[in-house]
């Protein structure tokens, strides 16, 4: 992943998406926004408490400078679950933790502050999917539904996905207590420390996507504070990142 800077912005890439002509993509940093601290400064998610005209704002920079109709955005509630929906349309989607479509009328999205955001690319069906995993969606494995749910409706053979890994929390800072570690198997903790990207990589692999397709991009939310938001780094008060990802409309 690199950092590409828009205007007073930076935009998170991974180079196999942004040389993709019919792709585009973005994951928003906490860089080149109006909101004050603790959302400091480009908070884009409505539900964290900050001043909603400052959030206006900040997507309005943050759409303006990734050229990507805001208007078009298909956004899950996000209840920390396992659920994928198939969508052709704009709008709210409910009880959701993840997105997939094939076609270009449609933005996905995805908020972070720490958990996981999952981009899904079928180069052969031309399908994308967006998925949301903290621990409890990796414990209901929601990367190995989402795959499931690109089969099952665009006809997806794993071993052609591409798959992306953005910034979350790493497992050098992700302590856990029994009541999470219980979910998992030996292979995911190192002691008390979840690995929330080698529990997604194994799933995904475990499915038949080849490991040489998945891209991690190793960045720390707790790690890099100046760059992200992370609820637990910051004790529970934060912004919110946004990913987004959708299919070019290049007739």
């Amino acid at each position: 992943m690199f950092f590409e800077k828009k205007e007073n912005l930076f935009v998170g890439r991974f180079g196999p998406l942004f040389r993709n002509r019919i792709l585009d993509h973005g994951f928003s940093t906490r860089k080149g926004g109006i909101s004050g601290s603790p959302y400091d400064s480009l908070n884009l998610g409505y539900q964290t408490g900050d001043v909603q005209q400052h959030i206006e704002e900040n997507r309005k920079r943050f759409f303006h400078a990734i050229k990507i109709p805001s208007e078009q955005l298909a956004i899950p509630e996000q209840i920390h679950d396992g659920k994928i929906l198939n969508v052709n349309n704009p709008g709210n989607f409910p009880e959701t933790d993840g997105l997939i479509t094939n076609t270009t009328e449609v933005v996905l999205s995805v908020q972070t502050a720490d958990c996981l955001p999952v981009f899904l690319f079928d180069p052969v069906h031309r399908a994308i999917g967006l998925i949301h995993a903290g621990w409890r969606g990796t414990s209901k494995k929601i990367a190995q539904k989402a795959v499931l749910a690109m089969t099952d409706y665009f006809h997806t053979k794993p071993e052609n996905l591409q798959i992306f890994f953005g910034p979350s929390i790493g497992p050098c800072c992700y302590t856990v207590g029994p009541d999470v570690s219980r979910y998992f198997s030996e292979t995911a903790l190192a002691g008390n420390k979840l690995d929330l990207w080698a529990c997604n990589r194994d799933q995904l692999i475990e499915m038949g996507v080849s490991a040489n397709r998945i891209i991690i991009s190793r960045l720390c939310t707790v790690c890099h504070p100046e760059w992200f938001f992370s609820h637990r780094q910051s004790g529970g008060k934060t912004g919110r990142m946004m990913a987004v990802f959708t299919i070019k409309n290049t007739t």
